[in-house]
């Protein structure tokens, strides 16, 4: 009998504390919590950096935000003033301070802007990004915008040239329909091989970020120059001299480096916790951000994130300003832009840049698929740089117009190529 009302006094007792805490909205509450990544806003810099810690230690006293039930992914999302966050969009709709930051703490923020993510548990498939990760990513320039692009410069005359488009004697043309182009023009030949060999290879390898190129021919006499030949005199230009017209992207941003990539112990493999540390945009950046360390290893770029980390010796923060010759469109797709650099003039340059392409390649251990297998075909056929020469002049009428790629350069982008397979074979074999 008197066990039986223990158990009716510990009932009651439970009863009445639940009760209590339901009239009054108890703030205290006692979760196993397991450890998160937080992302912060540098005040100075504004980069956001990211830390990992437990939300125990990040919700301080000081701290209004008080916890509800984490969900079944262990995600605590948090209540401000009685207003519940709901599950749902990256988005989220809550007070916003005067400075238009969010009502939630910086250590709450990721939490709520990552919630979809953690719904999706697929993010990976082994060492590749998962067809539903790359589903909701935005897609790159088309074989159809290449096609209109081609037939745009062969058709159209172009009414304006003006300063634009990087140094020296590049300039920014407007065509008669009112679309744009840069014009890229160089006096050293390989600068022209370069930017427009770059361009095929992203080709032959599926990688989409680069904008439609092709090669066309200053001339005063033709009737598409002749509304310009002003600005072509101005520009010191010189008649019948090959140039690379790359379609303009409008609206145009800086992209960043990923926090990833841009301390010493640099990695993006598997076992980061992708799924509920990231929102969709940072892992769509992570998606095109493999493929760019895959091309500009390939291609020895210099003037991109390379650029970053040569310079970071005179200036620490470097890799947290702008990524070189690197923009995002509004939708977050990352243009690369600018690849003259790459095949000739990087490959120069090995001895004293190779140990930066090698420490962003063995940073990397997630892939695309169709990257991956278009590195294992170009690897087992041993002829990348005939097929280069190949797409290069089936799809240039001035193909003869600049030298063909070089035996000597093949030789190096195919030791390049399988440097790559190999570390996609490492990291399989290491991770699946």
């Amino acid at each position: 009998m008197r066990k039986f009302q223990s158990v009716i006094m510990a009932g009651l007792a439970f009863t009445l504390g639940f009760v209590l805490g339901m009239m009054f909205q108890l703030p205290v509450i006692t979760l196993p919590l397991e450890e998160q990544h937080f992302e912060k806003t540098d005040p100075k810099t504004g980069i956001r950096v990211e830390s990992v810690g437990s939300a125990r230690k990040q919700l301080s006293l000081d701290n209004p935000l008080r916890l509800v039930k984490p969900s079944s992914y262990g995600v605590v999302y948090p209540q401000n003033n009685g207003t519940n966050y709901l599950q749902g969009q990256t988005d989220y709709s809550g007070s916003r301070q005067s400075d238009g930051s969010s009502g939630a703490s910086p250590a709450i923020e990721p939490l709520i802007r990552n919630r979809e993510s953690a719904k999706q548990p697929d993010v990976l498939d082994g060492v590749f990004w998962s067809e539903a990760t790359e589903r909701k990513c935005p897609g790159g320039f088309t074989e159809k915008e290449q096609e209109d692009w081609k037939s745009k410069i062969n058709n159209v005359k172009v009414v304006k040239l003006e300063n634009g488009c990087g140094r020296m004697q590049n300039r920014l043309a407007t065509f008669k329909d009112a679309s744009r182009a840069c014009v890229r023009y160089r006096m050293n030949t390989d600068q022209i091989q370069g930017d427009i060999f770059s361009f095929y290879l992203s080709k032959l390898l599926g990688i989409n970020n680069v904008p439609p190129s092709s090669l066309h021919l200053v001339n005063t006499i033709d009737d598409r120059w002749r509304t310009v030949t002003g600005e072509i005199a101005n520009s010191k230009w010189a008649d019948d001299k090959v140039v690379i017209f790359t379609q303009f992207v409008e609206g145009l941003k800086p992209s960043h480096i990923p926090f990833e990539f841009r301390e010493e112990d640099r990695k993006l493999h598997p076992k980061q916790d992708l799924a509920n540390s990231k929102g969709p945009e940072d892992l769509c950046d992570l998606v095109q951000w493999s493929d760019l360390l895959i091309f500009d290893y390939l291609t020895a770029n210099l003037d991109r994130v390379v650029n970053n980390m040569f310079n970071r010796q005179w200036n620490p923060n470097m890799m947290n300003t702008p990524a070189h010759n690197l923009e995002r469109t509004s939708n977050g797709r990352l243009v690369f832009l600018d690849n003259e650099s790459g095949l000739f003039h990087g490959y120069r340059l090995l001895d004293k840049y190779a140990s930066y392409h090698k420490k962003l390649l063995d940073a990397l251990c997630v892939f695309r698929n169709s990257t991956a297998h278009a590195i294992e075909r170009l690897h087992h056929s041993g002829n990348a740089g005939e097929e280069l020469n190949k797409l290069f002049s089936q799809n240039e009428e001035l193909s003869n117009q600049i030298p063909r790629f070089p035996q000597k350069n093949a030789k190096i982008l195919q030791q390049r190529i399988a440097d790559v397979f190999e570390q996609i074979q490492m990291c399989k074999k290491h991770y699946v």
